[in-house]
């Protein structure tokens, strides 16, 4: 296999694809509601949109890099799949549930019940995530 073609082969897949295609859909999601939440609001502030947008893009380039090391794995192992990929965007679109859920229930009080109940399991305090 040529070299560039083993970093084309992550992107190829289409379970790979299906992956990317959720993020960039959750991290699409989460920039959204964020947005719509602080324009309703009036708490919008282009440093928080900076910081949130400069989150947004070390998850791309975690995904980025979960490509490269799965193209580096293919050359030379050749998987019918691509671990590293698929274990990094599960990671970013498990973050970015958690963000929406956190969205949702800081602007909707009505969703306080379940949403609530499942980010005080999964994210108790600051972003901790709980043992148990």
């Amino acid at each position: 296999m040529p070299p560039f073609e083993a970093f084309m082969t992550p992107i190829k897949d289409p379970m790979s694809q299906t992956a990317i295609v959720g993020v960039l859909l959750f991290i699409l999601l989460d920039f959204l509601l964020g947005l719509g939440g602080a324009i309703m609001t009036s708490t919008f502030s282009s440093e928080k949109m900076r910081a949130g947008l400069l989150h947004k893009y070390t998850e791309l380039c975690a995904v980025a890099m979960g490509c490269i090391l799965d193209g580096i794995l293919a050359g030379g192992l050749e998987l019918e799949f691509q671990p590293v990929l698929l274990a990094t965007c599960a990671y970013v679109i498990l973050m970015e549930v958690g963000s929406v859920l956190e969205l949702v229930k800081k602007y909707n009080p009505d969703a306080e019940g379940l949403v609530g109940w499942l980010t005080s399991r999964v994210m108790p305090k600051g972003g901790e995530i709980a043992n148990g």
